[in-house]
């Protein structure tokens, strides 16, 4: 993800917070906690998510000029295969990317995995994030050699992982097809979503919504209740957000907010352009790594990405009710 500046401190953007408090409730009226939900989100494991930011981080770099970005893909779909999902696939395509003066046409390479819909298979669902990474120019690596990019954007990618592996061994049979996705060459254009995006509006998919997840590992506070987690909209998701907002209270210990500045600088924006509601999760901490060489796993705070894994989750397995 490309930010223009940090965002500002929690405490300056209280009143952003989405107005979701149990007190508006009656006792009647009131949202419980649905108990499939909350035993299959329980299985969401900061370790393992942990490790696989661990995994891309360790792949040296995953800019998307390096000679490696086909093996960084590669990785992400045998990841994908060890926990069962054998359709895993490669969605390869051309693209020309500029760095500085030079242009550079090169082939990029989206990962994909789905768990068939038993009900309404045609009706999908998606999650996902982008796997490669870039540095900012003033850093002192060539980001052809070196580019960690735990938080921005292994974190997302993890989130991912970590929710299609629990729905795999959950056992579950979700009504309408789930497709995991984690995008090329978004630091240079948001071009994997792009494509993706692109195709299936090519092909009338009935895409009931997309989740998008991008810098969601980075919280430096270690007090749970002083936890935010922004919820990106569009024009045509706010009805969506409303209800991660409620599920963000219902599943999760973290706090929703919403502010919009940052809609059209990750994936989400792509399937947004071809009118596919979406959402944007990204955390409300300021994470000053990012784009760097410190952006590490050790600074990442995985109880933090559980939290959002398990919103992310809970989301997906309500729409299948």
């Amino acid at each position: 993800m490309k930010r223009i500046y940090h965002f500002p401190l929690v405490l300056l953007i209280i009143p952003l917070i989405l107005s979701c408090s149990k007190n508006e409730f009656s006792n009647e009226d009131q949202p419980k906690a649905d108990s499939e939900i909350l035993k299959i989100i329980e299985e969401i494991n900061a370790d393992s998510i942990a490790s696989n930011i661990k995994m891309l981080e360790n792949l040296g770099t995953r800019y998307a000029l390096a000679s490696n970005r086909r093996e960084v893909s590669f990785t992400i779909l045998k990841k994908f295969k060890s926990y069962g999902y054998t359709n895993a696939r490669l969605d390869s395509f051309e693209v020309t990317l500029a760095k500085g003066c030079l242009i550079y046409t090169t082939w990029q390479y989206n990962v994909v995995a789905e768990l068939e819909g038993t009900g309404y298979p045609d009706s999908l669902i998606l999650i996902g994030g982008h796997h490669d990474c870039t540095l900012r120019a003033t850093e002192p690596q060539n980001p052809l050699e070196f580019a960690p990019g735990a938080d921005d954007n292994a974190s997302g990618v993890a989130v991912t992982l970590e929710i299609a592996r629990v729905l795999k061994n959950s056992m579950v049979n979700p009504r309408k097809t789930i497709l995991f996705a984690t995008f090329a060459a978004e630091e240079f254009g948001l071009h994997g979503s792009n494509h993706m995006a692109k195709a299936m509006a090519d092909t009338s998919a009935k895409v009931q919504f997309m989740l998008n997840n991008d810098m969601v590992s980075y919280c430096s506070i270690q007090d749970s209740s002083l936890w935010y987690v922004n919820i990106i909209d569009y024009l045509n998701s706010v009805e969506l957000r409303e209800k991660a907002a409620q599920l963000c209270e219902l599943y999760t210990s973290l706090k929703a907010v919403n502010n919009n500045e940052y809609q059209k600088y990750s994936d989400s924006y792509s399937f947004y352009l071809n009118n596919f509601p979406s959402l944007f999760f990204i955390s409300f901490h300021d994470d000053p790594n990012y784009h760097s060489v410190n952006d590490l796993a050790v600074y990442q705070n995985l109880k933090f990405a559980r939290e959002v894994a398990k919103l992310n989750c809970a989301l997906i397995i309500d729409a299948n009710k």
